[in-house]
């Protein structure tokens, strides 16, 4: 295992698209969920497009509002990015 971030990129997608192979939307929607909560959050809005324009999801200019997988990962997206200044602490704590 040489690098293990390409083998959860892989396996998020990979659920993603499990999803949508097996009529499933849920499984779908957790492996956009956790492509934009890991921080790939233009992989997972790609991934979301893609699966609303497969499933049929309105085309146009400016529907891309109305596509629930799309939508689904930019809120996680931006729930992350809002989450992380009050959750994760990036500065190196100090020590004694």
């Amino acid at each position: 295992m040489k690098n293990p971030r390409r083998w959860i990129l892989a396996v998020f997608i990979a659920l993603t698209a499990l999803g949508f192979v097996l009529p499933f939307w849920p499984l779908s929607a957790l492996g956009l969920i956790l492509l934009s909560l890991w921080g790939r959050w233009l992989v997972a809005l790609l991934l979301g497009l893609l699966i609303d324009v497969a499933w049929g999801a309105p085309v146009g200019a400016l529907h891309f509002i109305y596509f629930p997988f799309a939508a689904l990962a930019l809120v996680v997206a931006l729930a992350r990015l809002y989450g992380a200044r009050y959750f994760i602490d990036r500065t190196p704590s100090e020590t004694l």
